[in-house]
């Protein structure tokens, strides 16, 4: 947060942060997706290839940011690392 507001964000004013914990749990994971795609975001972060499953099939409308996915392609989250790549720089 501290980051955020360094670079001007803050919470509530300029940007908004939803968090969820889904502890391992898949059912908790599934309902926390639909509870931030219901949120209507314009992004969401996800750490963790459950957690982005469960996102992809809440959502194919709501871009999706991940983290520790060790083979994305793999895992069918892109199809291929050039597709990764690309999605990261327009993302960026």
């Amino acid at each position: 947060m501290q980051g955020l507001q360094e670079l001007g964000w803050t919470d509530r004013r300029n940007v908004h942060l939803d968090s969820r914990w889904g502890a391992g749990d898949p059912d908790r994971i599934r309902t926390y997706a639909a509870e931030l795609v219901a949120l209507v975001p314009d992004v969401i972060l996800a750490s963790g290839g459950s957690v982005v499953g469960a996102l992809r099939e809440a959502t194919r409308t709501v871009p999706i940011v991940f983290t520790q996915v060790p083979n994305a392609v793999g895992a069918g989250f892109v199809d291929t690392l050039a597709q990764l790549s690309e999605e990261c720089v327009l993302t960026s």
